[in-house]
C-alpha cells in the first residue's frame, strides 16, 4: 500500500513507461511534473507489451515492476499501478487512459511526457482522442526544440522545465553489460536489485 493513492481524487499525472530499468531520469521528470503542476501525486504505470517498441523489455514484467516499486520508495507524492497486467495486448495509452478513467473517477489525469515523445505523438494510437481525454504536460529537452515546437500538438499541450539529466535504460544497459559503474544513475534500491539478481549482463 502507497501512502498516497488516486482514490481520493484530485490533479494526478501518469507516468508511463518501460522502466527498463528504471533510472533517476525517470524520477526527476515526474517530481518535476509534479511540482510544476501542483498534483496530488503521479502514479507510475509499467508497460507490459509496449506497441511502439519492435524490441521487446529485456527483464520481465514483475521484475521491472519491483525495480519501479523499489524506486519510489519514500517519496509520499508516487504510486505503482499494474493496471497494464491486466489490459488486452498491446495496451495503447488511451486504453490504459480509459482504463483509469473507470477506475477513480475522481480524478483529473494528466499524462507527463518528454519533448521526444511530443515530436512523434502523431504516431500515437488516435492521439486526436486521447488529447480529449486528458490533459497532457510536456517537459522540454534541449536537442528537441524545433521538433517539438513543429509538432502539430505543440499548441495543444502544456509544458514545463526540468533540470538536464541525460540518462537513458540503454545506457544503463549496456554501462552494466560493458561492467561500468551505475551508482547514482540510478537509485541504490534498484541497483542492489539489479545487482543480486543479475539482470543486463
Amino acid at each position: 500500500m502507497y501512502p498516497n493513492s488516486p482514490d481520493k481524487g484530485g490533479d494526478w499525472g501518469l507516468m508511463g513507461g518501460i522502466f527498463d530499468p528504471v533510472h533517476n531520469g525517470h524520477l526527476l521528470l515526474a517530481e518535476s511534473a509534479a511540482s510544476a503542476f501542483d498534483l496530488a501525486g503521479v502514479l507510475f504505470v509499467v508497460s507490459n507489451n509496449p506497441p511502439h517498441r519492435e524490441q521487446k523489455p529485456v527483464v520481465s514484467f514483475d521484475t521491472r515492476m519491483k525495480m519501479v516499486d523499489a524506486a519510489i520508495d519514500g517519496n509520499d507524492r508516487f504510486c505503482l499501478s499494474d493496471i497494464e497486467k491486466k489490459l488486452a495486448i498491446p495496451s495503447y495509452t488511451l486504453n490504459i487512459i480509459d482504463a483509469l478513467r473507470n477506475e477513480f473517477p475522481g480524478v483529473n489525469w494528466h499524462l507527463i511526457l518528454g519533448a521526444d515523445n511530443i515530436a512523434v505523438f502523431d504516431t500515437w494510437y488516435q492521439p486526436d482522442v486521447l488529447v480529449e481525454k486528458v490533459k497532457i504536460i510536456v517537459a522540454e529537452r534541449p536537442g528537441y526544440e524545433k521538433r517539438f515546437r513543429d509538432s502539430p500538438w505543440y499548441k495543444r499541450v502544456e509544458k514545463f522545465e526540468m533540470p538536464l539529466m541525460e540518462i537513458s535504460s540503454t545506457m544503463i544497459r549496456q554501462r552494466i553489460k560493458a561492467g561500468k559503474s551505475i551508482r547514482y544513475l540510478i537509485p541504490e534500491k534498484v541497483r542492489l536489485i539489479i545487482m543480486q539478481e543479475g539482470l543486463y549482463r
